[in-house]
C-alpha cells in the first residue's frame, strides 16, 4: 500500500444489549485489538492503523461512555468490561490477537490476557499499571468526575485534564488543540462509570508472572498520572517483557510522538512474525 494513502475505516457498533462497542476496524490479516485510555477515544490510535493496517486487522474499540459506544452496565468494573471484551472476541472470532492497550486500556489488557491467554498474541501496554489507585490520587480523581457530572466540564478543567495526558511540548501544538476541544465537551454521565471502574481497580500486580505472551511496554519519560520510575518497576515482574521509554512524552505517547511510536510498534510486531 502507498504510504502516503490511509487505509479505509469502517465504523460500526457491536454487542448485546447490555454490552456494545464502538469498532473502528481497518486492514485485513492478523489481528490486533486496541484499546484507548480514559476520557480520550479511538482517535488516539490513527497513526498505529495507518501503520499495521497495510498487514493487520486493526480493530480499535471504544470505551463505554466514549467515542462511539453507549454507556456500561450501572457500576461496571474492569473485569466485567474485559469479560464483555471477551465475548466480543470469541463471537467474532478474534484471537489470538495482539492487544494494544493505553492507561485505561492497557489495565483491560493485562487481565483479558490473564483470564484468557488463548486470545493473547501478544500485549503492547501503554502508560499504564497494574496497582490499584491510591487515595491519596483516586480520590480527587473522583470528585473531578462529580465535578464535571453536577456542573459540566470547565475550560480551566479541560485544561488540567490535557496536562494530565500531554506533556508541554504537544500542548503548546496545533495538533493538541483538537483534544482539548474535545475534553470541553465531556459529558459527566458519559464518562463516569469507565472513570469510577479506573479508579476502583483493584491490584494484579502479583499476578503479572502469569502472563506468558511476549509483553511490550512503552511509557512517556515525562508522563505525570504514572511516573516513569513506576512503569519500571512493574514491568520488571513480566516474564517476556520488553520496555521503551520515549523521551519528550507524557502520558500519550500515540498522539505526542506519532512516528516514533508507530515504528517502536512495528518493530515489535514484525518481532512477532516468526511465531
Amino acid at each position: 500500500m502507498d504510504s502516503q494513502v490511509s487505509p479505509i475505516t469502517v465504523s460500526r457498533v457491536a454487542g448485546s444489549d447490555e454490552w456494545a462497542f464502538g469498532i473502528h476496524e481497518s486492514g485485513c490479516g492478523r489481528p490486533v485489538v486496541l484499546l484507548h485510555g480514559l476520557l480520550t477515544d479511538s482517535r488516539v490510535w490513527t497513526s498505529v492503523t495507518d501503520e499495521l493496517a497495510p498487514d493487520h486487522r486493526t480493530l480499535a474499540v471504544d470505551a463505554p461512555g466514549h467515542g462511539q459506544s453507549p454507556l456500561g452496565p450501572a457500576g461496571f468494573t474492569l473485569e466485567d468490561e474485559t469479560d464483555a471484551l471477551i465475548a466480543w472476541a470469541e463471537r467474532e472470532q478474534i484471537g489470538p490477537a495482539v492487544w494494544i492497550g493505553h492507561s485505561m486500556g492497557g489495565m483491560k489488557a493485562m487481565r483479558l490476557a490473564l483470564a484468557r491467554p488463548d486470545l493473547v498474541r501478544a500485549l503492547v501496554l501503554v502508560s499504564t499499571q497494574p496497582y490499584a489507585e491510591p487515595d491519596r490520587t483516586r480520590l480527587p480523581y473522583e470528585a473531578m468526575l462529580e465535578t464535571v457530572r453536577t456542573d459540566g466540564m470547565s475550560p480551566d478543567l479541560a485544561d488540567v485534564v490535557a496536562r494530565m495526558n500531554f506533556a508541554r511540548p504537544f500542548r503548546e501544538s496545533e495538533q493538541c488543540r483538537p483534544w482539548i476541544e474535545h475534553f470541553r465537551t465531556l459529558d459527566g454521565e458519559e464518562i463516569a462509570g469507565a472513570g469510577h471502574a479506573v479508579y476502583r481497580r483493584g491490584d494484579i500486580s502479583v499476578r503479572l508472572g502469569e502472563i506468558s505472551a511476549p509483553v511490550l511496554v512503552v511509557h512517556g519519560e515525562d508522563d505525570v498520572p504514572i511516573r516513569l520510575p513506576v512503569a519500571q518497576e512493574w514491568a520488571a515482574l513480566l516474564p517476556h517483557g520488553e520496555f521503551v521509554a520515549l523521551p519528550d512524552a507524557g502520558h500519550t505517547p500515540p498522539c505526542e510522538r506519532p512516528a516514533e511510536f508507530a515504528e517502536v510498534i512495528r518493530r515489535f510486531m514484525d518481532s512477532l512474525a516468526p511465531r
